[in-house]
């Protein structure tokens, strides 16, 4: 007996769970479905009616006007107007018996009331002046020959009016007012239109009503106007009611099957929309934003700028595009690792953004160049100050991965539509002035002028042609200068000096060349060919020291001590016979690099002479860190002997420090016996200046030894 009421009790729950419930759950859910679906369409179907309706009001409020509108105009163009005025007592009695008009009022060519007619007979032009503000808005110059017709609120009712000139063309106008009164009322009612028709402080101030805000043509509210609507999906509902209720019961259980897996592969499908959206916005913002910084891209700037371009003949504005780009970035990327870099860069990125406000964009166009646009721009010195403070925050320190890194930046800016409204322009322009941030000495912003376009052009034919001038070499020439004791009776080492002698423009000085060969990159076969005639006068001079100056591209190429060493074995000639001078810009780079080429290069027998000394920062502490050979004094200080007081003691301080480091020390731009005299007096080892010789083509040097027979 247990085990059949078990099984029993067993069944009615397995019955309740599977069929019962489900059965309940269609029926809830399906009279809950059908319940706001009734409801819905009962609401629709009240909306849609009351639409017509308010459609049909509209529309009779419009006609009405139209056809207020025709009657008077009709009688502004009849000939016998002005006839008809004669008699104001009959115009008036008629217009109010024919077109129901209140108000008539008769205005001279200065807009003033000549006659006035009030429920169609003559009163007071005083009348006028109340209606006068009201109307003011609505009469057109006296010199218009437009009828006005609009709805317009007087008197705190409701009204039609039309405003007309006289066809005598004198400037007169009519003004025809008549109120909506009861009368229009009872027309909308007994048409059947609407029922309770009221213009109203507000558009439905009775329960159930409807209404809408009845308005002149200049959107000037008028009045609030109310019925109570027909409500068709009310009564609708009445009938298919209980039609609906017998179909849910019907069709129950199949309804709620379809329904549920319906609501499930829906789920999954929205699920799956969602996320697909996620990531159609994640890929746009990829898109138009760096990976690294979160900042807009090239795309978005590119995009951005364009707009702004296009705006600003519109609105008058002045924009301004700075370009920007990180000093010696590539040095701290390159010492402390890219990941270092990175969070550098990062750091920038926050920095400008918090500098910036919303309305200006500051955008990483990639590598460490950034870019940020200025709107609203008022004047230049706006964007001076902006300059600066952008320099001066990213000249800060700031620590990352437990180092303390300083970075720089320079800046080109451009001005919109000063310098241009294109694009591809106004950055070519703005990047032209970064280049001439960077080439005065970078930690620095310019803003571009014409000048630096023509410059720019002239250094990027000066390039071409120094291209072809190295290609056939004719052009090229190697020049020597003079190296001797303090004695000048010695010659102990030449420095080779490269000339160029352009065949239209002459000759033209290093100092203009020399840049363009390290920014195009010519500079590292440029000082191979020097080094290659360098080798060829050691050849003919095995007595002397040739010194061949180093550019700091060149020393820190990668190759640089392969490709020497290979130029060495060509010509066969021995490393301790060529001295290489490099600048403080060499150590500045890459520290590291350039002491671990100095020991190699030093190891394979080559001099090394640290040139111009005494005008870097730190040219003391090089002497310690680098082991040199020979430090040159820069002429600035040579030439300042006996001109300034305090020039010789720094001179003999520089050669006693020399010394006593065991370095050789030469001493650049010696001109006069006076100069000779204190550096010999002073201990200096070698002297370099005109007053010895000036630098001269080999074939002059050549002699000049034969002179001194060596």
């Amino acid at each position: 007996m247990k085990i059949e009421y078990s099984t029993v009790a067993e069944l009615r729950r397995e019955f309740m769970r599977n069929v019962v419930a489900p059965v309940v759950a269609v029926v809830l859910f399906s009279l809950l479905g059908c319940g706001i679906t009734a409801y819905w369409v009962t609401v629709q179907s009240n909306a849609k009616a009351q639409e017509k309706q308010q459609q049909v009001i509209e529309n009779i409020f419009a006609q009405h006007l139209s056809d207020f509108t025709f009657q008077h105009q009709n009688l502004l163009n009849e000939v016998d107007l002005i006839s008809q005025l004669a008699k104001p007592a009959e115009f008036g009695s008629w217009l109010f018996h024919l077109a129901g008009d209140n108000e008539i009022y008769l205005l001279d060519a200065q807009q003033r009331p000549v006659t006035s007619w009030l429920e169609g007979r003559l009163a007071p032009v005083s009348s006028y002046l109340d209606l006068k503000p009201k109307l003011s808005h609505h009469l057109p110059p006296a010199t218009s020959s437009d009828v006005i017709h609009d709805f317009i609120r007087l008197r705190d009712r409701v009204a039609e009016v039309v405003i007309g000139p006289l066809p005598d063309n004198s400037g007169r106008r009519l003004i025809f007012i008549r109120y909506l009164h009861y009368s229009f009322i009872d027309f909308l009612e007994h048409r059947g239109v609407v029922s309770q028709f009221r213009f109203t402080p507000s558009a439905a101030d009775q329960p159930n009503s409807a209404g809408f805000l009845l308005t002149s043509a200049n959107g000037i509210p008028v009045s609030s106007v109310s019925w109570i609507p027909m409500r068709p999906g009310s009564q609708m509902l009445k009938i298919t009611g209980p039609l609906i209720a017998a179909a849910i019961l019907s069709i129950s259980l199949m309804c709620i099957i379809m329904t549920r897996r319906l609501w499930h592969s829906s789920l999954k499908l929205s699920s799956s929309m969602r996320r697909l959206g996620a990531s159609e916005v994640h890929a746009r913002h990829l898109a138009r934003h760096d990976v690294l910084t979160g900042l807009p891209n090239r795309a978005w700037i590119e995009e951005q700028l364009n707009e702004r371009l296009q705006q600003l003949p519109l609105s008058g504005g002045k924009l301004a595009l700075m370009l920007l780009d990180l000093d010696r970035f590539k040095l701290i990327n390159d010492t402390y690792g890219h990941h270092t870099g990175d969070d550098l860069i990062v750091e920038i990125g926050q920095r400008l953004s918090s500098l910036l406000p919303v309305q200006d964009a500051v955008g990483r166009l990639g590598g460490d160049e950034f870019v940020v646009m200025v709107s609203n721009l008022e004047n230049e010195q706006q964007v001076a100050d902006l300059c600066q403070q952008i320099i001066t925050r990213l000249a800060e320190p700031m620590t990352l991965r437990g180092h303390t890194l300083w970075v720089g930046v320079s800046i080109g800016v451009a001005l919109s539509p000063r310098h241009s409204l294109e694009r591809l322009e106004l950055m070519r322009k703005a990047d032209i002035s970064l280049y001439a941030a960077k080439a005065e000495g970078r930690g620095r912003y310019c803003l571009f002028v014409p000048a630096m376009d023509e410059a720019l052009q002239k250094r990027q034919r000066l390039a071409q042609q120094l291209h072809l001038a190295l290609e056939n070499t004719v052009d090229l020439m190697q020049w020597y200068q003079p190296i001797m004791d303090v004695s000048g009776t010695k010659l102990i080492a030449v420095e080779a000096l490269l000339r160029w002698q352009h065949p239209q423009l002459g000759a033209i000085s290093p100092a203009e060349f020399v840049p363009i060969a390290e920014e195009t990159g010519l500079i590292i076969p440029l000082g191979e060919w020097v080094l290659e005639q360098a080798c060829k006068m050691a050849i003919t001079c095995p007595e002397l020291i040739v010194a061949v100056n180093v550019s700091p591209l060149q020393f820190l190429a990668p190759g640089f001590i392969a490709n020497l060493m290979a130029i060495m074995a060509r010509y066969g000639i021995d490393p301790q016979q060529i001295e290489l001078e490099i600048t403080e810009g060499v150590l500045l780079e890459n520290a590291q690099h350039a002491l671990k080429t100095i020991k190699t290069l030093r190891a394979a027998g080559f001099c090394i002479a640290l040139d111009d000394f005494g005008t870097g920062y730190s040219s003391l502490s090089y002497l310690v860190q680098f082991p040199v050979d020979t430090i040159k004094i820069d002429r600035a200080f040579t030439q300042s002997l006996g001109v300034r007081e305090n020039s010789a003691t720094i001179v003999e301080s520089v050669i006693k420090l020399g010394h006593s480091l065991g370095i050789t020390v030469t001493a650049e731009g010696v001109e006069t016996e006076e100069q000779r005299l204190m550096l010999a007096a002073a201990g200096c080892d070698r002297l370099q200046g005109f007053l010895l010789s000036k630098p001269q083509p080999a074939e002059q040097l050549h002699a000049l030894l034969r002179e001194m027979q060596i």
